[in-house]
């Protein structure tokens, strides 16, 4: 992992789980973490370190959208050992510098608004401090993406259509009759809302290739938007920065360790896993945002 005072800062506020050596082959970037006795204990986002060929280091920090506010109050003190931090946001580069009551309301938003309030977790956009400094914008605008969907004759419809062709094709009978199961438990459950907060992080971790295969091999939603953020990345690389985070969702993170190791020279230098969700007790109480 990247950095000394990455590590003791994760290890003291308790999130800090494994640090494992790179694999030859592309890493998975979330997965469930158990029990000794295999019980899930934890839906966990990889932070994965390269080094560039000259010398600089490079964290991609996964991004979990809707998660536990003591994963995003972590990551507001970790962002600060950077010395850049590229964020993923398509729109407008300033609306996550605004206030949340005037950013808006999208489809998206309010998706992962009633997700949040029914899982009892927190918005990534309210919790994360975007108004630091040395926080860089590096996703499409609005326009540019709409522009790049039109260019491929994309479309949400289609996104949708090859997201539910996916989903039937990863599905055994087995998997469907065990998916009705997992929710007659979660309705009969005495905790419904951390029943089906396990659940639901069960079926995130165990869809690694859902979005690789709904979006496509040239897609904008993950292989357009990964080359604008690495144009950014080379920008802030040739201004000298020796400590680089990009910041994205975990599901953009295969296409861009392939990128990075097989197209641009990057060497891997380890993972490290943070708790995103708590499985196996209460989230911690949120608390302020922390201003530095």
């Amino acid at each position: 992992m990247n950095g000394n005072r990455l590590i003791d800062a994760l290890l003291g506020l308790g999130l800090l789980v494994l640090a494992l050596p790179a694999a030859a082959e592309t890493p998975e970037f979330l997965r469930i973490d158990v029990t000794p006795d295999g019980q899930p204990r934890a839906l966990q986002v990889a932070v994965a370190g390269y080094r560039a060929p000259d010398g600089a280091e490079l964290d991609l920090v996964g991004a979990v959208h809707v998660a536990d506010a003591a994963y995003f109050h972590a990551l507001n003190r970790v962002f600060d050992d950077y010395d850049v931090v590229l964020y993923e946001l398509v729109g407008d580069p300033d609306a996550a510098r605004s206030a949340p009551e005037a950013r808006g309301s999208s489809a998206i938003g309010w998706l992962q608004g009633g997700m949040k309030d029914v899982l009892g977790l927190a918005f990534q956009l309210d919790e994360i401090d975007y108004r630091r400094d040395h926080f860089v914008h590096a996703d499409m605008t609005a326009e540019e993406f709409s522009a790049s969907m039109r260019e491929r004759n994309e479309s949400v419809l289609q996104l949708l259509f090859r997201a539910w062709i996916a989903g039937l094709a990863q599905q055994t009978p087995e998997q469907a009759a065990s998916a009705q199961a997992d929710l007659l438990k979660v309705l009969f459950a005495d905790d419904r809302q951390h029943a089906l907060k396990t659940m639901f992080a069960e079926q995130l971790a165990g869809q690694k290739d859902l979005l690789d295969a709904m979006a496509g091999p040239d897609s904008t939603l993950i292989v357009q938007r990964n080359l604008k953020a690495l144009d950014v990345l080379e920008q802030v690389g040739r201004e000298g920065h020796e400590r680089i985070a990009l910041f994205y969702g975990a599901g953009h993170f295969p296409d861009f360790h392939q990128r990075l190791v097989g197209e641009l020279g990057y060497e891997p230098t380890g993972i490290t896993w943070l708790d995103a969700w708590r499985l196996d007790r209460p989230a911690s109480p949120r608390g302020p945002i922390d201003e530095g």
